[in-house]
């Protein structure tokens, strides 16, 4: 009993001395002492919040109780006022009956110069449509100090169109006779020379025909189609005679074969010419058959056209070109900007009937030949400017082989062979060039009442074996307006002028050339309108009276006027 009280006051004591060391203890460690007691980690997860929800049906079956109303019955207001009564407005419908079926405008000028020309055709039909024209236009006045300038142009064409289901069947019969005399020299500077009126005579006479079939299938995957077929003989007064029989068409198909393109289509184009010249000694033959596989793909602002032309040309020899035939239009702006460029080539005959048609003074005898456009650069942009002006400007280089050119024949003038002297037929003339063309063209629309047109282009020739490009000249511009000033009056005009030419001369020296001097021609013109079926018309041409020259030695009529009558009927 007395060792555990001994053991109690032992313990008792120490606890005692513990007490009175703690405090130093705690003043030594410091205020702001920090301890960390690193214990094992113990995780526990906290008690789960339950939702509880008992699911409902929702009825959307909605219940419309029935309604019942009455209209109440108020006196209507007193009215003071009375409209005045006004007629209906008349607007008069055009009907078939009341369309046109006939058009003739005749007058006649100065020079003994009557002129005719009559439009006839069906009214409206979704069948067939069938039309008539018929021209002519000729003088026999006289141009100071010339041989006689008599001249006379008849036109008679019958044409029509058939409309079927999905297709178009189309016809052409014409007829065509140009007379003209080779007035281009002064009778006083050939002093005995003999010769009439019939001797400086010269008849162009073409007959003609053509006939064509077009599908209009619409949908793609359809296989699309055009024929054409056609048929001339020309002849004149010196027993030439030119035929040509042409056959031309198209196939096309729209397919999508490529998702990321708009529009695509393939197809090809083909064109087969003969043509048979003869005179009164000799006789030629000429083929002439082109075939142009292409490709067309139209995105959103890009189209492009990629083909390929082969052309055979047969004669006394034959020859086979190749020509790239590629076109790109990128809208930047629509309606406002759009850029194009491509390039192309080709074979063209210079027919007799081509020929003639730009210059009838060419001797009957004359070189027929091929023009070889072996490639041309081409390059531009159109668009409008604030919706009223519309622009178009190219430039575009060439490199073609055998350009035709036209130069006077000089030779004895007291021949008696009449067409071979006096410098007033021309012969052609081939030669290779290198051509840059710059065209701009403008057209601007201040209202419905005033039109206003710009044409000018710049030409550059650069000849291989020739001084001059022959009667071509290297600017002409052309400015046009149209105005109506009120509903029974309408005016015109229009200014052309073209830069001076060069004419070769064919005698003692071959390169001797003269210049033929620039031109300015000055036109205006009214009609005056009494009802809708009869008014009356006025030209003046060549204001200025100035007398200048298209050719060598042809010089121009001076000032001459028409005045005459149109009919509705």
């Amino acid at each position: 009993m007395k060792k555990g009280f001994e053991n109690s006051s032992v313990i008792f004591l120490v606890f005692l001395g513990l007490i009175s060391l703690f405090p130093s203890l705690i003043k030594a460690q410091g205020r702001n002492q920090e301890v960390t007691i690193v214990a094992p980690y113990q995780p526990t997860i906290s008690d789960a919040s339950k939702i509880d929800f008992k699911p409902v049906l929702k009825d959307t079956l909605q219940q419309i109780p029935p309604l019942d109303y009455a209209v109440l019955q108020v006196a209507p207001l007193p009215q003071t006022f009375t409209p005045e009564s006004i007629s209906a407005v008349y607007t008069e419908i055009e009907t078939v009956d009341t369309l046109r079926r006939n058009y003739l405008r005749a007058g006649f000028g100065n020079y003994t110069t009557p002129y005719a020309e009559l439009f006839t055709n069906t009214l409206k039909s979704d069948e067939f449509s069938l039309g008539f024209h018929a021209k002519h236009l000729s003088s026999s006045g006289q141009i100071d100090d010339y041989a006689t300038s008599k001249f006379s142009q008849n036109r008679i064409s019958l044409f029509g169109k058939r409309y079927l289901r999905d297709k178009t069947l189309s016809g052409n019969l014409f007829y065509k006779r140009d007379v003209v005399h080779y007035y281009g020299f002064k009778p006083d500077d050939y002093v005995g020379l003999d010769f009439t009126d019939e001797d400086l005579k010269q008849r162009f006479s073409l007959i003609g025909a053509e006939a064509g079939l077009v599908s209009n299938f619409k949908s793609n995957g359809n296989l699309n189609y055009s024929v054409k077929a056609d048929f001339y003989n020309l002849t004149d007064l010196f027993e030439i005679h030119e035929t040509r029989v042409g056959l031309g068409g198209n196939i096309n198909s729209k397919n999508e074969f490529m998702d990321f393109v708009d529009e695509q289509e393939l197809g090809a184009d083909g064109q087969l010419d003969y043509y048979r010249n003869a005179d009164s000694i000799n006789s030629q033959g000429t083929t002439v058959f082109s075939v142009q596989p292409y490709i067309r793909l139209n995105f959103d602002e890009l189209n492009i056209y990629v083909g390929l032309r082969g052309t055979l040309a047969a004669d006394s020899t034959s020859e086979f070109h190749v020509y790239p035939a590629i076109n790109l239009t990128y809208q930047v702006i629509p309606d406002y900007l759009q850029f194009y460029a491509g390039i192309s080539g080709g074979l063209q005959r210079n027919s007799f009937r081509s020929v003639s048609d730009e210059n009838p003074w060419i001797n009957p005898v004359f070189p027929l030949g091929f023009t070889n456009t072996k490639y041309q650069f081409k390059g531009g942009f159109t668009g409008k400017i604030d919706m009223v002006l519309d622009y178009n400007f190219s430039v575009a280089y060439a490199d073609v082989e055998d350009m035709l050119f036209c130069a006077n024949i000089f030779s004895d003038p007291l021949s008696s062979a009449i067409p071979e002297n006096l410098g007033n037929k021309f012969t052609g003339i081939y030669d290779d060039v290198q051509h840059t063309t710059v065209k701009a063209e403008f057209t601007w629309q201040q209202s419905y009442n005033l039109t206003v047109s710009l044409a000018a282009e710049y030409n550059d020739y650069k000849m291989a074996d020739e001084l001059k490009p022959w009667h071509k000249p290297a600017f002409n511009t052309k400015l046009g307006a149209k105005y109506q000033l009120n509903p029974r009056i309408s005016l015109s005009g229009e200014i052309f002028y073209r830069a001076k030419v060069y004419a070769k001369l064919f005698e003692s020296d071959p390169q001797m050339f003269s210049e033929v001097n620039s031109f300015a021609d000055l036109s205006l013109g009214g009609e005056y309108q009494f009802n809708d079926r009869v008014s009356a018309f006025l030209k003046l041409n060549n204001l200025t009276g100035t007398q200048y020259y298209r050719w060598y030695n042809y010089p121009m009529q001076r000032f001459n006027a028409m005045a005459g009558l149109t009919f509705s009927f």
